[in-house]
């Protein structure tokens, strides 16, 4: 590896990108982690749909499953969002400093051998 410093720099403007496309998904994968919790499916204590307790998808404690709901499936979404973006955020830093990130084979300086 000749340029070390340089693959490096390259590895980190892949991550960026990376973390701006991810960046980009959140609104998208909130709202459907938001369907998950309405009263109409999974009816998760303490959801409120758009600010409005009233509204007929907030948590209703009327409904089948009570107060309770299921509280494993409504823990597990809230952390969803949460520990994806810490599982990205770690591995790929983690990846651009060990110098493993090489979405392209940049890093390959060994010569190829031909018949």
């Amino acid at each position: 590896m000749k340029n070390k410093k340089g693959n490096i720099m390259l590895n980190l403007l892949w991550f960026i990108m990376a973390l701006g496309v991810m960046i980009a998904f959140i609104s998208p994968i909130s709202d459907m982690l938001d369907w998950g919790q309405q009263s109409d499916n999974l009816n998760c204590k303490g959801y409120i749909y758009n600010g409005d307790v009233n509204h007929t998808l907030s948590f209703n404690s009327t409904l089948n499953g009570g107060a309770s709901g299921n509280t494993l499936a409504c823990l597990s979404i809230k952390l969803y969002l949460p520990y994806l973006l810490l599982v990205f955020l770690i591995g790929g830093l983690g990846a651009v400093i060990s110098g493993q990130a090489d979405p392209f084979g940049i890093k390959g300086d060994q010569q190829q051998s031909g018949y």
